[in-house]
């Protein structure tokens, strides 16, 4: 009775073990590529210089890989100005505005997948089937061109008569910045803001809708779209606003960032929004509260260059300093302003990525 009590458990302790085995392979994790996870870097590169690259960060920040697309592409170069990046499903979109080109790569494994042509692009976001591209070459193109998202055919060309910026997605509305700032025509050729419009384009008609006209004087310098709204920052040499904007009517609510002067890249995390000012401060704020930001902290200079790139990715802060002449400085600091890692990287840093 023992031993056959004895076998019985064995057998199912076998039974159970090789379950569990089984289990365990059913829910293996197939990895999609070298670059899942981790952070993708946009290096923007000189003008007319050919530069523009992709690096990668692991997510423990243990390594750093630099120019993933030529790494990956027979060592073609990507091309001239990297604007941005986009991403659509297992797609990242690279925007590459002076070489008037998007490169399509699969994300997880940076191998091209195809190439159209776009003239001077600048921001990219996604809405149903159509993929949306802005066109400014500050001359007088100004325009939200509309593709197929499946097939990359031109859908629509939609002018402005003012700047087509940034562009997010927002519901059943694309939002797009049309005014940032220009310059002086005389010494000391200072920096002036354009104007002060966003417009929205009804995705399902890819029509005009609205021009809304923010009430502050500063230049638009940023654009996101989170929770459900576009969220606009603006700012000055004093003071700066962020504007939450419901793309549907129209209708804004505006928040007075009193004495953070120059306020720039705009981003959202944890639901909260995160940007800096022009010293080096990084600063969080409730979305919907008109209470005055919270400085977490400022971060120290890097010599001969300035803050160009920030972004909030799984409670690290990721921030680059660059000067357009030489490499740039990144830097990873904890939410209380620690620094965990930096690394050099190439020439004009623009923009970090969760991939």
């Amino acid at each position: 009775m023992k031993i056959r009590n004895l076998f019985a458990s064995v057998f199912a302790a076998s039974l159970l073990f090789m379950t569990a085995c089984k289990d365990d392979n059913n829910e293996a994790i197939v990895s999609k590529g070298a670059y899942e996870g981790g952070i993708l870097v946009s290096v923007e590169g000189g003008f007319n210089k050919n530069q523009a690259e992709v690096s990668y960060i692991t997510s423990d920040l243990a390594s750093m890989s630099e120019n993933i697309f030529a790494a990956n592409n027979n060592k073609q170069v990507l091309g001239d100005v990297l604007q941005t990046i986009g991403f659509k499903d297992d797609k990242a979109y690279l925007v590459v505005n002076n070489s008037n080109k998007v490169e399509v790569v699969n994300r997880y494994s940076f191998q091209k997948l195809t190439t159209f042509q776009v003239e001077q692009p600048r921001a990219i976001a996604f809405n149903g089937n159509n993929t949306y591209i802005t066109t400014n070459d500050f001359f007088g193109k100004y325009a939200l061109n509309v593709f197929n998202a499946a097939t990359n055919a031109s859908v629509k060309t939609i002018s402005f008569d003012r700047y087509a910026e940034k562009v997010v997605s927002v519901g059943n509305y694309v939002v797009v910045q049309t005014d940032g700032s220009t310059y002086e025509m005389t010494p000391p050729y200072g920096e002036i803001p354009s104007g002060h419009t966003i417009t929205t384009v009804n995705a399902g008609t890819n029509a005009i809708e609205k021009t809304i006209t923010l009430t502050d004087d500063g230049i638009i310098r940023d654009m996101i779209s989170a929770n459900g709204y576009a969220y606009v920052l603006s700012s000055g040499k004093t003071d700066s606003y962020i504007y939450e904007i419901d793309a549907a009517t129209g209708s804004f609510k505006s928040s007075k960032l009193t004495g953070v002067a120059n306020a720039d890249n705009l981003r959202f995390a944890g639901g909260n929004l995160y940007f800096m000012d022009g010293s080096r401060g990084v600063y969080t704020k409730a979305t919907a509260s008109t209470a005055a930001p919270t400085k977490m902290f400022t971060y120290p200079a890097t010599t001969d260059l300035y803050p160009y790139a920030f972004d909030v990715i799984d409670g690290k802060i990721y921030i680059a300093d660059v000067n357009f002449n030489s490499s740039s400085k990144v830097m990873v600091y904890s939410m209380t302003g620690s620094l965990l890692k930096s690394f050099n990287m190439g020439n004009g840093v623009n923009g970090f990525y969760k991939n």
